[in-house]
Formats: structure tokens, sequence, C-alpha cells
């Protein structure tokens, strides 16, 4: 989300911007609680159709100024979905939104849909199903987000089964509190298909995992990194830049 962006919309909805979202601030490491928390004062400000579309757009025209043919955009529906008519009618929307989008930038828009850790399962499950209804349609995978420390990977198993059934790709976030444990147990367990969205080239997330875990290791490949992707362009992370 372009800061100017931010600032609009929060004043058409008489919204104050908390001051961690001046532009200039900067989360520690782990400081996952203000991190989330300014994440959704940044998404309350999205409060209607015209907002969400402009989003969108503005998400395709800054990837599309930055060289990208292809960008993933993730979101867990529930968020919005009171604003919204429900989940259904959410995600209809934003598949509109990001095919317009794609069309009037010549940006690639795909949309993952994320269940949220601190949430029950069956949550997660009942999301699954709704992604896997417009696989093909759109959305092109299944996610897992917000604070890991929180939700055991075992938990969400048969929902990542149920999305990658319809052909979906699982890109679960990891790593961004626990480290290279955690992304090696969310490749084993929901079977990712790992995004690095470290600074660092690796050629894949399991094979990262697994090097910084073990004895041999070396130094410069022990540092966390974050699978998945985030529709908050230019958002700061606990561990770093979010993916664009």
């Amino acid at each position: 989300m372009r800061h100017a962006t931010l600032l609009e919309l929060a004043a058409q909805a008489g919204m104050r911007v908390p001051t961690a979202l001046d532009g200039t601030h900067s989360f520690p490491p782990g400081s996952w609680r203000r991190f989330q928390a300014t994440y959704d004062a940044a998404r309350s400000a999205v409060r209607d159709e015209a907002a969400l579309r402009q989003l969108v757009t503005e998400l395709a025209e800054d990837a599309h100024h930055d060289g990208a043919g292809w960008v993933e955009v993730q979101v867990t529906p529930p968020g919005y979905a009171a604003r919204f008519g429900g989940i259904v009618a959410f995600t209809e929307l934003l598949l509109d939104a990001c095919t317009r989008a794609s069309a009037s930038v010549g940006v690639g828009l795909g949309l993952v849909i994320a269940a949220n850790r601190t949430r029950p399962p069956w949550e997660a499950m009942t999301l699954a199903r709704l992604a896997t209804r417009y696989a093909g349609r759109g959305v092109v995978g299944f996610g897992l987000s917000n604070d890991e420390r929180q939700g055991r990977c075992g938990d969400f198993a048969r929902a990542f089964a149920i999305a990658r059934d319809a052909g979906l790709l699982s890109v679960p976030h990891a790593g961004e509190l626990l480290g290279a444990a955690s992304v090696r147990h969310a490749v084993d367990v929901l079977r990712a298909r790992p995004r690095c969205a470290c600074s660092q080239s690796v050629e894949s997330c399991s094979r990262y995992a697994r090097a910084a875990t073990s004895p041999c290791g070396s130094r410069r490949m022990r540092r966390p990194y974050r699978c998945g992707s985030s529709a908050m362009r230019g958002s700061a992370s606990p561990s770093g830049p979010m993916t664009r």
C-alpha cells in the first residue's frame, strides 16, 4: 500500500493513522505484535469497493514499475468479510479487481487465499474449500500467515491437503520468528512450495532450511527468511522487507 494512499483512505474514513505508519517507522526483530497491529490498522482503511480496486490497481502499477511480470497477492478473506458481504463476496470482488488491474496495467495477478494461524483449523479448512472453488479462475495457492509461534503446522495439514488436491500451490509463511527449522517443518508437514523473500540467493527453501539447521550449514545461510507473498506493498516486517 502506498503511504499516500493510506493517508487518503484514512482521511476518507475519518480514521487516525497510527504513528507507526508515518512512513519512517521500522520494527526490531521479534516485534510481531506491533507489526500485526499496524498491519491491521492499514487494512481497516480499506472500507469499500472503490478503495479495494484502487489498492489492487496501484499494486499492479508499482509492480510493473519495478519490472515484475507476475504478482501473487495473499489475502485472508475473514479480515474483510464484515465490510464486503462475507468471504465469498469479498473473494469474488478481489478476483475481479485483479482481473481488471492485470488487463489495464499488463502485469499478471494471482490470488493466494491464506488461513490465519491464530484461528482454529476448521476455519482454515473453510478457506481451503473457498480457494478450491476458484482454482483455475484466479486463485493459484493456499497460504498460512500471522504469528508462527501460535498454531502448529500439523493442525493445518488437512486444509493444505484440500488445497493441493485442487492443484493449488502450498505457500505458507514460515521462518519470520522461528528461523530455518520452522521453514523445514512447513516444507515437510504442509508440503510447502517455498518462495524465498530474503535477500540471499538459494535454489529452494527446503534445501536452505536443511543446510541452515545442519552442523555443516554455512554462517551465511543461517539467516531466517520468509516464504509467501503479501498484499501490503512496502510494509515493514519484523525480519525485513515483505515480498512485493
